[in-house]
């Protein structure tokens, strides 16, 4: 029978995750897990790819919170499928450096061995959570765009 990570797995790892609890935490990652945040390391020094479980504990237990404090997640959705859960969160939590609330969604995509964690990408509202980290808005270069022109959306495309 395949193995299929328990949803009450995920929900710990989030758990030890945010507090940060390193002991719980280092039970729940491999030994041998990779971790990448796809984003601006200018911006947002928590991006990049970490390897091994010291690492991962430090991007939990220094980085995040050298910059953040107070993270609170909503969960919006979880599906889980074998070994890989994928999680889209919506977070707040205040900027370290002034007190600002910022607010962006992110997403997870895990992979689990054993109900530990061993891979995990994470993709971030970028723009936005660059934006509140760095206080101001990002200025886009006008010559990336023509100025009389607009882009082009079919009739019957919806956002939701």
């Amino acid at each position: 029978m395949a193995y299929t990570v328990a949803k009450d797995v995920v929900d710990a790892f989030y758990d030890a995750f945010i507090k940060p609890d390193a002991d719980k935490l280092a039970g729940l990652v491999h030994d041998d897990v990779r971790w990448t945040a796809r984003g601006p390391v200018e911006v947002l020094s928590f991006c990049g790819t970490y390897r091994g479980k010291a690492h991962v504990l430090k991007l939990a237990t220094q980085i995040l919170p050298s910059m953040f404090s107070e993270i609170r997640l909503v969960r919006e959705s979880l599906v889980i499928d074998g070994d890989r859960a994928a999680v889209l969160n919506f977070q707040t939590a205040l900027r370290r450096s002034d007190g600002r609330v910022t607010t962006y969604r992110f997403a997870h995509f895990f992979r689990f061995k054993d109900d530990k964690l061993i891979e995990t990408t994470t993709l971030i509202d970028t723009f936005n959570a660059a934006e509140q980290v760095l206080g101001h808005a990002l200025s886009i270069d006008s010559a990336a765009t023509p100025p009389d022109s607009k882009p082009a959306l079919p009739n019957d495309l919806v956002f939701l």
